[in-house]
């Protein structure tokens, strides 16, 4: 892992905020990873800090919102550049990642690190370096759970035991200005304790265990005399409530599930007695999607999905102000990205409607809103597609909640008989919403409408709508996003003969089921690190997680048992059924893939060119699932475009 530090340049601010004049943006304005990205407000709200591209790296930098003057801290390169903390105002915490091996232990992972810089000495350090025996084959390091009250030093969680197979999860205490841990709390082995919770004083307030042995979630919290008492215990496969912080008081904790409601709410669990609370955030309509915390994980309030964000908060002056801050984004996705401590100030990032991912800051005390930085400053109104949220209703009457994208340049009267790309996401329990999809509007840029349906098993819409997809992949998942191919077809918007379907993870398994399942509906089909046999890929979540992990329970809930309903999953893999391929294929594929390994792509390869299809694969060196790097997206966009205009191109005038 390697990072630089750098002077300051008079060029990085002029490069978030200046977008040069042209025609038509560059397919790199769309691919590569945004210009400025993870910007993150300090906690006096003088100062932001964000990752800023710069020649194919990222470069940490720290602008000042009083003199408008920015400084890069460091250029990072070999390694990924994910997330920004500021631990009070002098101190920066940049998350990175690697894939990683190590001497005895078999396979590869992401492994993660946290360096902290003292933006008044401008010396960093690898946060946790010199810790003795820290486990060494581990995901997830650099992770922060609290910061003392004076600031010198924060919480974080890490495998201890250098030569254990199982190791403990503890909770480090990590002095800032040195990196060096030391134990403050020792958890349970790996297969046990997945989380703890700090107090506002630093110290360990909740530690929460699952055995994926016994199948038991408990949560035990820390009582006034100092001991340990359980107040939380259930026999599960899976855990049913998620623990996600504490109150301000740190008497509560907060816990989010369905309860008795098909939607997930916000409820409290009393540290003392271990009793829940009635919902105290709760619709009827959208899920809690996330919470509004800090670093501590103290809970402010919530966001709930669905296709526009939503907040609602503790502090009902702020959360008024969140609201008339979304109404003056017509059309556009408003999230509150971070906040000072006093909420005097919010950072927001505005994506969709007419416009690329934007940051304003708006001050409460001033009313004022102004842009801080633009994501994508190449992509000019213009060139966004317009989205539209529409739903329709699959062959059992269950509606489908999706997003369509207009191409760029067509006007509204003649939006229709239009080449269509059909983009169905990956999760599969995630959902499309209206934002700026740096592929959907690079397709649209390109000529075709695209449509993003959130097929049944996807998440944000209630727990029935998820439970619906339950072992039926390539069965009514696929259906559903059938029926949306065909609904756009009955109203005239999509011509028949010019359909191709595109996904990613699980959408690129719904593109290959749909060249199985629907081989006269599609003219081509476009799979980006997709499953191909399912049964290898529940196959592989046993070897890397074990027989009894909670990993492989869910999946097995997802798609079914292996052993039980080996047939009924085969009957699904499409590179079973390689036979069925009508559509020339296009495969893609990171080399480095940790989530979906690329051996799903090279069977399906191997299945098609046995059954002599038209198939054609790409493997993408040195990337991995989501295929970050510049040059590999770079490489996506050729082929996509390529493979897009030669099978289903627009007709000659």
């Amino acid at each position: 892992m390697r990072l630089r530090t750098i002077l300051a340049s008079a060029c990085l601010a002029g490069l978030a905020f200046a977008a040069p004049a042209h025609a038509k943006p560059p397919m790199e304005a769309f691919g590569d990873m945004p210009q400025v990205r993870a910007m993150q407000l300090s906690p006096d709200g003088k100062k932001v800090a964000f990752l800023q591209r710069q020649n194919g790296d990222d470069v940490l930098v720290i602008h000042d919102l009083t003199t408008s003057k920015s400084q890069g801290i460091t250029r990072v390169s070999e390694i990924k550049a994910r997330y920004i903390h500021f631990v009070g105002n002098d101190y920066v915490v940049l998350i990175a990642t690697k894939e990683a091996r190590a001497a005895g232990f078999a396979g590869r992972w992401e492994a993660s690190s946290a360096h902290a810089f003292n933006l008044q000495t401008g010396k960093s350090v690898l946060l946790l370096r010199e810790t003795k025996d820290i486990f060494p084959a581990q995901s997830g390091l650099g992770r922060i759970l609290g910061v003392e009250p004076d600031g010198k030093h924060i919480l974080m969680p890490a495998y201890m035991g250098m030569n254990d197979s199982n190791p403990d999860y503890d909770l480090l205490r990590v002095a800032i200005d040195t990196g060096r841990g030391t134990l403050l709390e020792g958890g349970r082995a790996s297969d046990e304790t997945v989380d703890w919770l700090v107090d506002s004083k630093g110290r360990a307030a909740v530690r929460e265990d699952f055995s994926e042995t016994f199948k038991q979630h408990e949560v035990k919290a820390r009582q006034p005399d100092g001991s340990w008492k359980a107040i939380y215990e259930k026999d599960t496969d899976l855990p049913v409530i998620n623990v996600v912080g504490l109150s301000s008081d740190s008497k509560s904790l907060f816990t989010v599930d369905a309860g008795e409601s098909d939607f997930l709410s916000l409820r409290t669990l009393s540290m003392a007695d271990g009793t829940f609370s009635d919902p105290i955030m709760q619709r009827d309509d959208a899920d809690v999607a996330a919470t509004v915390s800090d670093l501590n994980r103290v809970v402010y309030g919530v966001r709930y999905s669905g296709m526009f964000p939503s907040y609602e908060m503790f502090d009902e002056k702020v959360e008024a102000d969140l609201n008339q801050l979304m109404g003056s984004f017509d059309g556009s996705a408003v999230y509150l990205d971070s906040w000072s401590d006093d909420w005097s100030r919010l950072l927001l990032l505005v994506e969709g409607g007419k416009q690329a991912e934007r940051y304003y800051l708006y001050d409460r005390t001033t009313k004022q809103l102004r842009v801080i930085a633009s994501a994508r400053p190449e992509i000019k109104a213009e060139d966004v597609g317009e989205v539209v949220t529409v739903a329709y209703k699959a062959r059992d009457g269950l509606p489908i909640p999706s997003l369509i994208t207009w191409p760029v340049g067509v006007a509204p009267e003649n939006r229709k008989n239009l080449p269509l790309i059909v983009m169905p996401h990956g999760g599969p329990q995630a959902y499309d919403s209206v934002g700026f999809d740096w592929l959907a509007q690079f397709i649209a840029n390109e000529g075709y409408a695209v449509l993003q349906p959130n097929f049944r098993g996807s998440g944000g819409f209630g727990s029935s709508f998820a439970v619906a997809g339950h072992g039926e992949w390539g069965r009514k998942m696929q259906d559903d996003i059938t029926d949306g191919v065909n609904a756009l077809i009955k109203m005239g918007w999509a011509d028949p003969s010019r359909v191709c379907i595109v996904g990613w993870s699980y959408g690129g398994y719904a593109a290959l089921a749909g060249g199985t399942s629907t081989p006269d509906l599609y003219k081509c089909v476009v799979s980006i690190a997709g499953v191909s046999h399912l049964r290898e890929m529940l196959k592989t979540e046993k070897q890397e997680h074990g027989a009894l992990s909670r990993t492989l329970t869910y999946w097995e809930e997802l798609i079914g048992d292996s052993d039980k309903d080996g047939a009924a999953i085969d009957a699904v893999s499409p590179a079973l059924h390689a036979d069925k391929f009508k559509a020339p294929v296009l495969l893609i594929h990171g080399a480095s893939d940790n989530v979906v390994p690329i051996r799903q792509s090279i069977m399906m390869n191997d299945a098609l060119k046995g059954a002599r299809k038209d198939v054609q694969f790409i493997r993408i060196a040195g990337d991995d699932h989501s295929l970050v790097d510049n040059e590999s997206r770079r490489q996506v966009l050729i082929a996509l475009t390529e493979f897009l205009n030669t099978h289903i191109g627009k007709k000659p005038n």
